[in-house]
């Protein structure tokens, strides 16, 4: 016979809801991967069925050092902005909860001087006390977060009891709060491979279709350039490229061309500094047969040839001023008129122009109309020179040397020292240069293998010929970027390395305590030229001791 029915009755009763709360719980976390409205969830079952409300996560914001609600139902917009504690999470019950890892039980938050009454309801509509219980979510015994709630303090039911269910609850939340961590961290992992792939395969299909058009190189400042080429093809905007002779300046007009919608359609060339003025005119304006002596047919101009296609103006900085002002007339009324013509004809052709020259300081000095300058200089692209285009060196030699192979109809390789010269050489004459080099040697070579030997004696010959490549590049329009500028040696003589240049070395490495960077700035040389001597010299462990003396 039971001694107090009501009492174990109400005792059965709570323990029916807690089950309920447990199983509609347990309900939610079978739903479809979605934490945030999950914990939501949770804290809404946690109210309606057991009045345990206001419910919500507060964790802790590393960037800010604080702790935030990050997950609430029923709190106000105006509770939840204020729902930040200090640094350190000393302030406040949450804070408290945070810190120690232990449970906060407030009975009646009017009554506690620890309680910070920031995001605590209170109404008319509310029970006059009311308590609130914290409870920290936990991970491997450390506290991740805290779960709170308020709840009616005049209620009968035990706190103890509430204690009891909001533990499971707490436990569940952090189940669900770390897979939803581990999910941001995947994703956020695989956005960065995706990305990752992507730049990969857009470089690879850049560096493949720049292949198909006979350009060579992987390095960073090639790859600039192609991307800034592919990005403006398909427009009809006229581009300028810059940059030493020698660069590519035409694959890189034949590349734009081919990956624009004129493709089909004539690609016409014409160096303006290979054609003398009197006769540049009428190569590219045509005449009428009879216009002047010795016209004795007509003849179409290359701007006409171009109509529909690409003209490509090659050393468009050589062009006399008395073409350039018909040239511009040619550019804004998109009509041109042949020698002798009455009538002018209707063009329509895609302009792409190439110069070494600056031509700021041309039009700065009268050589060059600023009119023409600005029609044509809307797109300009930088191209690198070899000495700029860092690991392309051995690119570009063996791609050569296998077309001389073809050409020639032989098997010649080339040494790892000889290859290793050729990387150390400065190359003012660029990949015209390298050709040239490549191809005396695979003429010249005795056996099949080319070594240092053949390529040194071949490029102390070039190293007679040494334009003012600092001047050069004064003359370029774009200014290179800051990480590829070339250091002194630019314009220095390449030099072979023999025991003489041994105390010359060691004396700027002495000065500079082995700093590598200061002794080549010192020798007027590049840092690749130095370590190059450095090795040939054996002087390796004589920098190491130098260094380590600093």
């Amino acid at each position: 016979m039971l001694t107090h029915p009501i009492t174990e009755l109400d005792t059965a009763l709570e323990m029916k809801e807690e089950l309920l709360v447990i199983h509609e719980i347990s309900r939610a976390l079978e739903k479809p991967l979605d934490p945030p409205g999950t914990i939501i969830c949770i804290l809404r079952l946690l109210s309606e069925l057991r009045g345990l409300n206001f419910g919500r996560v507060t964790v802790p914001n590393d960037e800010r050092n604080t702790l935030e609600v990050k997950f609430s139902y029923g709190l106000p917009l105006d509770n939840l902005k204020q729902g930040q504690f200090s640094v350190g999470f000393n302030e406040g019950v949450t804070g408290y909860v945070m810190r120690t890892g232990s449970i906060g039980l407030v009975q009646d938050i009017d009554q506690e001087p620890l309680f910070i009454k920031r995001i605590s309801v209170k109404s008319s509509e509310l029970p006059e006390k009311i308590a609130f219980i914290a409870i920290p979510i936990m991970e491997s015994g450390v506290p991740i977060g805290v779960l709170s709630v308020q709840r009616d303090a005049t209620l009968s039911r035990p706190f103890n009891n509430d204690i009891s269910l909001l533990k499971i609850t707490a436990a569940a939340i952090g189940q669900v709060m770390r897979i939803h961590k581990f999910v941001l961290e995947q994703t956020q992992h695989l956005v960065k491979e995706n990305l990752a792939l992507r730049n990969d395969i857009i470089v690879g299909e850049m560096l493949t279709n720049s292949l198909s058009h006979g350009i060579i190189g992987r390095s960073n400042s090639l790859i600039d350039a192609v991307r800034q080429a592919n990005q403006v093809a398909r427009s009809d905007a006229p581009v300028m490229l810059l940059g030493e002779s020698g660069t590519g300046k035409e694959k890189f007009a034949r590349m734009i061309h081919q990956e624009s919608d004129r493709r089909e359609q004539p690609f016409i060339c014409i160096n303006c500094a290979a054609i003398p003025d009197d006769l540049l005119e009428s190569e590219l304006f045509g005449y009428e047969k009879g216009s002047f002596t010795g016209a004795q047919q007509k003849k179409k101009g290359k701007i006409i040839l171009a109509d529909s296609g690409t003209l490509f103006l090659d050393e468009i900085g050589d062009m006399p001023l008395s073409l350039q002002s018909k040239l511009l007339r040619v550019l804004q009324e998109k009509i041109v008129d042949p020698l002798g013509s009455v009538q002018g004809l209707p063009v329509n052709f895609r302009l792409i122009t190439a110069t070494h020259k600056n031509l700021m300081e041309a039009v700065n000095k009268g050589h060059f109309r600023l009119d023409l300058f600005y029609r044509m200089n809307v797109v300009p692209i930088y191209l690198p020179p070899v000495r700029e285009r860092i690991g392309d060196m051995r690119l570009l030699a063996l791609h050569f040397l296998n077309e001389l192979n073809h050409q020639y109809s032989c098997n010649v390789a080339l040494s790892n020292e000889a290859l290793d010269m050729m990387e150390n050489y400065n190359w003012p004459g660029n990949i015209r240069q390298i050709q040239n080099v490549l191809e005396r040697a695979v003429l010249m070579a005795d056996s099949e293998v080319i070594n240092i030997e053949q390529i040194k004696t071949i490029l102390k010959d070039e190293s007679s010929i040494n334009p003012d490549i600092n001047q050069e590049q004064s003359q370029s329009q774009t200014p290179q970027p800051q990480q590829h500028t070339p250091t002194q040696s630019s314009s220095r003589n390449y030099e072979w390395v023999t025991s003489d240049n041994t105390e010359e070395v060691l004396q700027a490495l002495r000065g500079t305590g082995g700093n590598k960077t200061a002794a080549a700035r010192q020798l007027n040389m590049s840092l690749r030229q130095l370590n190059y001597r450095i090795k040939k010299l054996g002087l390796e462990e004589i920098v190491d001791h130098l260094r380590g003396e600093h």
